[in-house]
């Protein structure tokens, strides 16, 4: 009896043991099953991740099996898991980018299972009587392709803001890159490195933006080549040197030919232009050194500005101009004095009198009061005549007030006996 037991004990642990076995081997695709793979993303930054999916097929075209094994394996980064079990014929693990960019060849299988097969029919169209034996074309359905960090640039372009520098005094621009992935992508977190062939580089390196670019700033005084790069791809621009701006004022008083001096009133001509030799001007502004001035924008062509000094004094105009890195001025200096009035009358015949103003600055016109209760003559000439008549007193004031061609006016008064 005991021998017996013992017999059946043995061949239990057997039994177990064996059962034990057939568990331990994973379950693999049945043979021409087929796996196709894809990634929840195909660009992913420098230690960055995504998910990755494979689906198993049989051949009768139904899923495989819940817990059949897919094994992942990778050229570049990690996956994790290395093997995962299908849930209605997908399995699923995560690749892992790590620090090196490039393209990673993400590729599942499951036993012989792997990318499927295309076969083309036979065809007999080609006229001349014979048949195409038809053909399998194996596919790479199991492997996906995924672009890490700068192996993800399928473009890289460069700017510079602005594209001129004076060559006098130099100037700084911004460098734009911009970067893109396939689909014209902007990609983020993309180091790109940049390159000048004149001047200085805040940098020489920089990260794209959330806007796919990286900026830097160059200080040059000339024609400058820039060079960028991202990855495999390259891009260049141009910084172009010119002339810095350069300005030119003169100015004229009535007939003289400079503006040294001037009376309070009296237009001072102002003709401001470029200088010979000037580069681009964006903006130029005259300033008549009495809190007042005028802007001339961008100085296309010369422009003639009349001013009139309200007040005595010595006054410095000045014309700038810029071309927004840089600016040049010239100045005239202004000698404005006040303006005298005098006024004479003398008797011509009876009791005509003949009245005549000297005004230091140029006049528009003159207002004469006679004293005599007449009305107001006014004339456009420094002298006039008036008759008294029968006026009954014999002493009269007369008062002249001139209009001054700037604006403003002054007078003068004399007094004149009368027969």
């Amino acid at each position: 009896m005991f021998r017996r037991i013992t017999f059946s004990l043995s061949v239990l642990l057997l039994i177990a043991a064996a059962s034990t076995s057939c568990d331990k081997v994973p379950l693999l695709a049945p043979t021409n099953s087929t796996v196709t793979i894809d990634a929840q993303s195909r660009v992913v930054p420098t230690g960055g991740s995504t998910t990755v999916t494979a689906m198993v097929i049989e051949s009768s075209g139904t899923p495989v099996q819940n817990g059949t094994t897919v094994r992942f394996t990778t050229t570049l980064g990690r996956v994790d898991p290395v093997e995962a079990q299908t849930r209605n014929g997908v399995a699923t693990t995560t690749f892992f980018a790590g620090d090196d960019s490039g393209v990673a060849e993400v590729r599942a299988t499951s036993g012989g299972a792997g990318g499927g097969t295309t076969t083309t029919p036979p065809s007999t169209g080609n006229g001349n009587g014979t048949t195409t034996p038809p053909t399998t074309t194996s596919s790479t359905s199991n492997v996906v392709q995924i672009a890490v960090g700068s192996g993800a640039v399928d473009t890289v372009t460069v700017r510079a803001n602005p594209a001129t520098v004076s060559t006098g005094a130099g100037g700084t621009v911004n460098v734009i890159a911009t970067v893109l992935g396939t689909g014209g992508r902007l990609l983020s977190g993309i180091p790109v490195s940049f390159s000048a062939s004149r001047g200085t580089l805040s940098a020489t390196s920089a990260a794209t933006d959330s806007q796919g670019e990286a900026r830097v700033t160059l200080t040059t005084n000339g024609d400058t080549d820039i060079t960028v790069a991202a990855g495999s791809k390259t891009a260049t621009t141009k910084v172009t040197g010119q002339p810095g701006p350069a300005v030119s004022l003169t100015c004229t008083v009535g007939s003289a030919t400079n503006c040294a001096s001037a009376s309070v009133g009296q237009a001072v001509v102002f003709t401001a232009s470029r200088a010979t030799g000037s580069g681009n001007i964006t903006s130029a502004v005259l300033d008549f050194g009495d809190g007042s001035s005028v802007n001339l924008g961008t100085l296309s062509s010369s422009a003639t500005v009349p001013h009139s000094y309200t007040q005595p004094g010595t006054y410095t105009a000045r014309l700038t101009g810029t071309d927004g890195n840089e600016s040049s001025s010239s100045v005239q200096v202004v000698q404005v004095t006040a303006v005298t009035a005098s006024l004479s009358a003398s008797i011509t015949t009876g009791r005509t009198v003949s009245a005549t103003a000297t005004v230091s600055a140029p006049v528009t016109q003159y207002q004469w009061s006679w004293g005599d209760g007449t009305p107001v003559t006014t004339t456009t000439t420094a002298t006039t005549t008036h008759n008294y008549g029968t006026a009954p007193q014999t002493q009269f004031d007369i008062v002249v007030t001139a209009t001054l061609q700037g604006g403003g006016t002054t007078t003068a008064n004399t007094t004149i006996a009368v027969p």
